[in-house]
């Protein structure tokens, strides 16, 4: 039973992830005027070319899975919350750089923690 729990937490999680910049590439707009620009075109090419690091990050969960049982889970949620962020970026200036529409919500940066003000 806490297995098929932990299953299903993981895919809700996985869910919510943003796109592969391969598959974010396939959603901009080739009308919008920015789309053939030489920005556009360079970052486009490197979404092709784009390592997601999916065979390590699948090796890491299933090691400490293994390993650590569910004391494991940190461990595999870490490597992808980085992964996740990494992607996030990429998408972010490729929005940026081929579409003329406003940051999509879920690509905006999360605002820095702020600084405690010397009085």
């Amino acid at each position: 039973m806490k297995k098929l729990v932990v299953i299903a937490a993981s895919l809700a999680v996985l869910s919510s992830c943003t796109p592969t910049p391969q598959k974010y590439a396939g959603t901009l707009t080739v009308t919008d005027p920015k789309f053939n620009s030489a920005e556009c075109k360079e970052i486009r090419l490197q979404a092709l070319n784009y390592d997601d690091k999916v065979g390590g990050r699948m090796a890491i969960g299933l090691a400490s899975g293994i390993l650590l049982g569910p004391f494991g889970l940190p461990l595999a949620a870490a490597a992808d919350a980085s992964q996740e962020e990494k992607r996030k970026a990429f998408a972010r200036e490729m929005h940026l750089r081929c579409s003329s529409t406003p940051l999509p919500k879920n690509l905006e940066e999360k605002p820095s923690k702020p600084s405690a003000k010397k009085s």
